[in-house]
């Protein structure tokens, strides 16, 4: 008989926590994830008599410059937080002269086998790419993609944008953290063309785009497709990340949890896309969102998927450390 699971180490693959909504009380958000104890909600706290998770690790993605220094920033001053850098198209018409030159600098300068021209134009734009990096836990490119619920930058912009990032993605190796808001089937063209010379087995060692050094171009994150859409893109070597959507009992979701059913379990990703999407039944209770709810989104996948939440938990925080080619994971809960 199996030893019964005691702790849950989960991964946020995608948290906000460079965002200002967390510069009060980061410090106390981080200990919370971490010792697994949920904020309260109405003076109760939230708890679960059958285990307890906690937040192994977490990916902070930039939306811009200055989001992705300080993604660095806060990957050196907690063990359990890692960076991404890039511009959302959002804010891809935000962006100032020499922006993107900077994140590229910091990118490539991540990756051991690049050299850096540290006299590039424009190099003061995020210091030393090398100073900026020091100690820093730089593992994926990004959040990028497309949007077209919101008017914030032209279309044209932002796939410009876009495909930069995934170039930037190829030559180092670094996964890339895709957005999608209203805008699949423009997704599904780009990414179907970018990686049109993949092999059929697009995690085969001889695949021209996908090397043993980079194992999957990257995660579509807040997966929010067709399930037709979950198997073309994790046939293309992509994961997806399930946050908030999936929980929600509205019938506008149902396609995302039939594509969390089919989906291939070790290309699922849990997030939170803190501090937005709660969860369900948090939705409308917390202030924010956090990393800890991922566990509810564990829940949900399970009840999809008729699986214990220990077996998703740990499949996808798996996953998750495959990607982002994390070190070794905390197994149990720090002390609050």
């Amino acid at each position: 008989m199996s030893a019964p699971v005691r702790f849950l180490p989960l991964v946020d693959t995608h948290a906000h926590l460079n965002l200002d909504a967390f510069a009060a009380d980061l410090d106390d958000v981080v200990a919370r994830s971490r010792s697994g104890r949920f904020p309260e909600i109405r003076g109760r706290r939230v708890e679960d008599a059958l285990f307890r998770p906690f937040v192994a690790a977490a990916v902070c993605p930039a939306v811009d410059l200055e989001s992705s220094l300080r993604s660095l920033e806060l990957s050196r001053r907690f063990d359990a937080l890692f960076a991404a850098v890039g511009i959302h198209p959002n804010h891809a018409a935000l962006a100032e002269p020499g922006d993107w030159e900077a994140i590229e600098r910091l990118a490539l300068a991540a990756v051991d086998d690049v050299k850096v021209d540290a006299n590039a134009p424009n190099a003061d734009a995020a210091g030393s790419a090398p100073t900026a990096l020091d100690g820093a836990k730089l593992v994926a490119i990004g959040e990028t993609g497309l949007d077209r619920y919101w008017d914030d930058a032209p279309f044209d912009v932002q796939s410009a944008l876009f495909l930069k990032h995934l170039e930037l993605g190829r030559r180092t190796g670094l996964p890339v953290l895709i957005h999608s808001r209203d805008a699949n089937d423009d997704l599904d063209a780009v990414l179907r063309d970018f990686y049109a010379d993949a092999s059929v087995s697009p995690n085969s060692p001889d695949s021209p785009k996908l090397t043993a050094k980079s194992p999957s171009p990257g995660v579509v994150h807040s997966f929010s497709g067709t399930p037709e859409q979950a198997l073309a893109w994790t046939e293309l070597g992509f994961y997806l990340g399930f946050g908030g959507f999936v929980t929600y009992p509205n019938r506008k979701f149902a396609e995302i949890a039939e594509a969390a059913q089919v989906a291939p379990l070790d290309r699922v990703l849990l997030e939170t896309d803190a501090p937005f999407l709660t969860p369900h039944p948090l939705r409308g209770k917390l202030e924010r969102n956090e990393p800890l709810t991922t566990a509810f989104v564990a829940k949900r996948i399970a009840e999809l998927r008729g699986l214990s939440v220990a077996d998703v938990v740990r499949q996808t925080t798996e996953n998750a450390a495959r990607l982002f080619r994390f070190p070794t994971l905390p197994t149990e809960p720090s002390p609050l």
